[in-house]
């Protein structure tokens, strides 16, 4: 069994030997590191180290398997509402993804934190791309997204800040409602300008501060309560620039952000 070119070891970079014929992705091994990689719970493992000890309320509960199964029906749904003011539309939410991913039209995408893969499953059959991946760190939101079994949206567990994707072999990366719990959103998103391709794009989604100073309070009560970021436009901008990301774009909805910045 051959393994797509560009998933390469998160430590070194270097080749992956496949060791079993799993599908969608098997079992691999690289020899650089002499380091295994385990495909047998249905996804493509690249942590070897529990992380359920995630510091912070938020961070700890997407590793909960009851927060897993209501996540799409319920939690989603409820954050977006209190963040943005307004009910969400997962068919315009969607639209505006895709209008964002449009330079990485017949490339590789990967969705980082797909939780349980409403996003990336999307992704994957609106026969746009080549390829798409949902990557995740939690073992119940895998789990999760294994509920609906499906070849065409191969999943791995890694960590945002040390990617399995050879550098510029990826042309979008998609990053939903994921950057506030992060650990360190600055070595993620260096991760994600290292493995787009020149004129790929990064699409992401998160909280920022509302520009009514009087709501910032709220927002501010909220990242000590539930130990998610909440970031400044600029600061976002900055960043993606800071990592060799321009053309920043964003669309605001109360506290919540969308925006997009390509890879020079």
């Amino acid at each position: 069994m051959t393994l797509a070119p560009e998933l390469v070891c998160p430590g070194c970079l270097g080749a992956l030997r496949p060791t079993d014929d799993r599908q969608p992705l098997p079992g691999v091994h690289c020899d650089r590191c002499d380091q295994p990689y385990r495909a047998d719970q249905g996804f493509l493992d690249f942590i070897d180290q529990d992380t359920s000890g995630a510091a912070g309320l938020g961070p700890r509960l997407m590793h909960s398997p009851l927060l897993a199964s209501i996540y799409e029906r319920l939690w989603r749904p409820m954050f977006v509402t209190i963040a943005s003011g307004t009910a969400p539309n997962y068919a315009e939410e969607l639209e505006q993804v895709l209008a964002a991913l449009a330079p990485a039209a017949g490339g590789v995408v990967v969705d980082l934190s797909c939780g349980p893969g409403f996003t990336g499953r999307h992704l994957a059959h609106i026969g746009r791309f080549s390829r798409v991946y949902g990557l995740d760190w939690s073992v119940p939101m895998l789990q999760r997204a294994l509920v609906v079994a499906d070849p065409k949206f191969p999943l791995l567990r890694a960590d945002v800040a040390h990617l399995p994707f050879a550098s510029g072999a990826v042309a979008g990366v998609h990053a939903g409602a994921a950057l506030h719990m992060w650990p360190d959103p600055d070595a993620a998103l260096a991760e994600a300008a290292r493995v787009l391709r020149p004129g790929g794009v990064l699409v992401a989604s998160t909280f920022a501060y509302p520009e009514s100073r009087l709501l910032r309070p709220i927002a501010a009560t909220f990242h000590a309560i539930s130990s998610a970021r909440v970031f400044e436009v600029e600061e976002l901008r900055g960043t993606c620039r800071a990592h060799g990301l321009h053309d920043f774009q964003a669309q605001r909805r109360g506290a919540l952000i969308l925006f997009s910045a390509t890879r020079v």
